[in-house]
């Protein structure tokens, strides 16, 4: 398989509900040359769930949406369903769906494990999977979403210890995480024997904060990844020494990006995208919030 590294920026990608409502060409031109991956992630877009697991008509989505993706970027795909039958389910039916399209060698499955299964027996789970599959798999550490599925008391975290143990697997390639820095670093020591291994925070603002792990998945990707991209390269210690007032400038607009967005990004994305062009029509937002990202928009050089 094609080497598919986390690293970097990858954009968490905005996916309309009519695939055709989007300007797929004008948005690749705009945003594939400062990004280094995608997530194809459709129940996130989801304003009535805010979920994991896909659905039926996801797996028609996926494999159109796809094709639409410059082949050169790998590509990480949900796979997660209501419980360890349907994901393996889910597994076979995108394998055969995509096994012939020309970006299946830098395809890697998504999986949030947690939403369906404990933290007990999740190695053996991706050995299972990884009959099923030559594709490797990327997890998703993420309470907030996985919350709503588990019963009082029970965990809604990836213990470390078995982070450890999944890490062993050379067939998992990378963690995506959401949640405190304090476990993002036990996170890191317990994967610290596989130099390849991607452990990228999920979350834009303490990414920003504190630049701890090997990239970040962006929402607000789709809509400034050329200053996610400066950020990028200068987010090292010697590069921000060589360029303080840079750095601090693009922390500054990309914070102020983010208070734009809050609290509801997957309302003002599809409006971002829709100011610049690439989506056909979004819903409206309230004036202020408008005209506070429309200044952000235009800060950013849109």
């Amino acid at each position: 398989m094609t080497d598919c590294r986390l690293r970097g920026l990858w954009c968490r990608l905005y996916i309309p509900d009519d695939l055709d409502a989007m300007d797929w060409p004008g948005f690749v031109a705009a945003a594939a040359p400062f990004v280094d991956g995608w997530v194809i992630d459709p129940p996130f877009w989801r304003l009535s769930e805010r979920g994991v697991p896909l659905r039926a008509q996801d797996l028609e989505t996926i494999p159109e949406l796809i094709p639409r993706l410059p082949d050169y970027h790998p590509v990480a795909v949900r796979i997660t369903g209501r419980d360890r039958a349907e994901t393996l389910d889910n597994v076979h039916r995108l394998e055969q769906a995509l096994e012939k399209d020309a970006h299946f060698s830098r395809l890697l499955w998504l999986d949030t494990p947690l939403y369906y299964h404990g933290n007990r027996g999740l190695p053996t789970l991706y050995q299972q999977l990884a009959v099923v599959s030559h594709r490797s798999f990327v997890l998703e550490n993420d309470p907030h979403r996985v919350r709503p599925a588990k019963a009082w008391g029970r965990h809604v975290n990836l213990r470390t210890s078995v982070v450890k143990l999944l890490a062993a697997n050379p067939r998992i390639t990378g963690l995506i995480h959401h949640g405190s820095l304090k476990r993002v670093l036990t996170y890191a020591k317990a994967v610290v024997k596989r130099p390849d291994f991607g452990l990228m925070d999920g979350e834009e603002r303490p990414f920003l904060e504190y630049p701890s792990t090997t990239g970040l998945v962006s929402i607000t990707a789709n809509v400034v990844p050329r200053l996610w991209k400066k950020l990028m390269d200068r987010k090292s210690l010697s590069a921000r020494a060589q360029d303080t007032h840079g750095y601090m400038a693009v922390m500054k607009g990309l914070l102020k990006l983010l208070d734009a967005m809050d609290p509801e990004p997957v309302r003002t994305v599809p409006w971002a995208l829709h100011h610049l062009g690439f989506l056909h029509e979004a819903s409206p937002l309230p004036d202020d919030r408008a005209r506070r990202l429309l200044r952000c928009l235009e800060s950013a050089g849109h």
